[in-house]
């Protein structure tokens, strides 16, 4: 079995999705080996955190609009009532357009779960006062150079299929912290128009369109608002 043929089994496996036939043969080679297990152990966490997602903030609001739904308020509360449930409907379709509504196949939160798998290649030097990385594209994107900018150094990449989607991550550093910068190819996984962030679990994530495709930031150790100012930065595509 190939590398990446084994990340794929072991995500499918750690979120339930591996067919019957071969999860039994998989556990036993999970179970023969200690480095197996740490990285099913990782995609069981990412897998929770994606879940966590839509559990932590599409539940609240759903039952607190249907209590409203349920109780009506006085006559002079109505009018304020309807401006504040109209505030609640809107928070929550963009919840559920970046966490993917619970619809089948690919979403932000599942797309950020990238990052807790490791690099399967190398990332070349790009030339002198180039902005972006060389001979790297992702549906006809490039990836960005920001270690003399920023102090991120790209230190490998990796290529996943999902759904049906080709998923390009680059990974970068700067010091202790990482970042990982996925390219989604095929029509953007969400409908918002600029950079959006959101916390899943310990992993923070930044999303926004480009090129008619979907970038996604992901990190346990650096904030939302700095990976929103890198999002800023563009690249010429």
């Amino acid at each position: 079995m190939s590398m990446r043929a084994l990340e794929r089994d072991l995500t499918r496996l750690a979120d339930g999705s591996l067919p019957a036939e071969l999860r039994e043969p998989l556990e036993q080679l999970v179970a023969r080996s200690p480095e197996l297990q740490r990285r099913l152990s990782e995609q069981r966490r990412a897998v929770a955190a994606a879940r966590y997602v839509a559990e932590r903030e599409r539940a609240p609001l759903a039952i607190r609009m249907s209590r409203r739904v349920l109780e009506p308020p006085p006559r002079s509360r109505r009018r304020g009532l309807m401006f504040a449930l109209a505030g609640s409907l809107a928070a929550l379709a963009s919840i559920l357009t970046l966490a993917g509504g619970g619809a089948p196949g690919l979403t932000v939160a599942r797309a950020a779960t990238l990052a807790t798998r490791p690099a399967l290649a190398t990332v070349g030097e790009p030339a002198e006062d180039s902005v972006t990385l060389p001979r790297l594209r992702a549906a006809g994107l490039t990836f960005p150079y920001w270690e003399d900018r920023y102090g991120w150094r790209a230190t490998g990449m990796r290529t996943d299929s999902i759904a049906g989607r080709t998923l390009t991550t680059v990974f970068y550093r700067r010091g202790a912290q990482q970042i990982a910068y996925t390219i989604v190819s095929g029509r953007p996984l969400t409908s918002a128009g600029g950079a959006s962030a959101i916390t899943a679990g310990d992993r923070h994530i930044v999303t926004w369109p480009r090129g008619g495709h979907t970038c996604v930031l992901s990190s346990q150790d650096v904030s939302g608002s700095e990976m929103l100012d890198l999002a800023t930065w563009r690249v010429a595509s």
